[in-house]
């Protein structure tokens, strides 16, 4: 038990049961001193109870104590609480006879490092002190608000269908097509392209070359299926591919286009031809598609809750009569003001010219 005691120091890292016992590092001295003091506290006061001993106090049964400043214990029934709240698969680390000696000796350290630091006056250190205290407000913001939003949040069926009837345009999928497309940015090698495939070439087969080249760009780029764009909406590409767009809405499907499109995206020039493979309509998603379901119930949620949150705060200001006065706080400097008021560079004096 001593030897795992010893081993055990220092391994404060990711496996420690709360974040308190990972954040008490204090420097490599300061932790051979904890080293020492543990040993010491080892050797004069045999610690553990062997497998067939127990204490058992008012306050549960003793599995580990030490001496500072008095006779301190930790107990089966803390550790089980503090396991009892950590992460479900962290609990999995220390379900049997080996992980709980392992967590009981990480408290002993835990402990060890708190009372050094209280001994070193941390515990009122303000720095200290200011983060506990801002952590102090945070959950209690969180639990006020759980309290009059989270618990007060009454959703139905309802609620979801009135909803997604209200917004029935924001699930239709567009028209779409599917093509089977090159893209290049030689227009020369664009052209002799082209003339490959009206000779006579299958447009799959020079994309797939292509591809095996590192030539194709844009639609029909993906090297798992050279030329093949998948379904496409007039949403799908950006600005100054139109013509591109309104040429593949309008092909008969299995007809190659007449001709190379040429598209400026962002001032880079970009030569297309296509084979229009496929076509769908537009199509209302009904309210029972799992994905339409799960996005109108989380748009719901959200609304609901910040109608209460909304309402909350309007009755929170007026019940306090809240004030402001936006007159007393000063205007932003304009930029002209922001430049005139930055310190102003020394000039160096130009090459050659001798300093005063």
């Amino acid at each position: 038990m001593l030897t795992r005691m010893i081993t055990f120091m220092g391994k404060m890292d990711n496996r420690n049961p709360k974040s308190a016992h990972s954040n008490q590092r204090t420097g490599q001295k300061q932790f051979s001193v904890i080293s020492l003091l543990l040993l010491a506290v080892i050797a004069i006061h045999p610690v553990f109870y062997s497998c067939g001993d127990k204490a058992i106090g008012a306050d549960g049964t003793v599995i580990a104590e030490f001496e500072w400043n008095g006779k301190q214990h930790i107990t089966l029934e803390e550790m089980q609480q503090e396991i009892s709240e950590l992460p479900e698969y962290k609990q999995r680390q220390y379900q049997d006879k080996e992980g709980l000696e392992t967590y009981m000796l990480l408290m002993a350290e835990s402990r060890l490092i708190l009372n050094l630091a209280r001994d070193q006056g941390l515990n009122e250190d303000p720095e200290i002190l200011k983060k506990v205290q801002d952590y102090l407000h945070e959950l209690m913001v969180k639990k006020i608000t759980a309290q009059e939003i989270d618990d007060k949040l009454a959703l139905n069926e309802q609620d979801h269908l009135e909803y997604y009837e209200a917004h029935k345009e924001d699930y239709v999928r567009p028209e779409q097509v599917r093509l089977m497309c090159i893209t290049l940015t030689d227009k020369v090698r664009a052209d002799e392209t082209y003339a490959q495939i009206t000779g006579g070439r299958d447009i799959a087969e020079v994309a797939q070359e292509l591809s095996d080249k590192g030539e194709l760009v844009g639609p029909g780029a993906n090297p798992a299926s050279p030329g093949d764009t998948d379904y496409i909406s007039r949403e799908s590409f950006p600005a100054g591919t139109e013509p591109f767009l309104d040429a593949a809405f309008a092909a008969e499907i299995g007809a190659m286009h007449d001709g190379v499109i040429e598209v400026d995206v962002q001032g880079q020039m970009y030569y297309m031809m296509f084979r229009k493979d496929e076509a769908r309509d537009a199509y209302q998603k009904p309210f029972d598609e799992e994905d339409v379901r799960r996005n109108v119930e989380r748009k719901v949620e959200r609304e609901k809750r910040q109608a209460l949150m909304d309402e909350w705060i309007r009755q929170l200001r007026e019940r306090a009569e809240v004030k402001t006065y936006i007159d007393r706080i000063p205007e932003a400097p304009s930029e002209e003001e922001a430049a005139e008021d930055e310190p102003k560079a020394e000039e160096t004096p130009a090459e050659g010219e001798p300093e005063e």
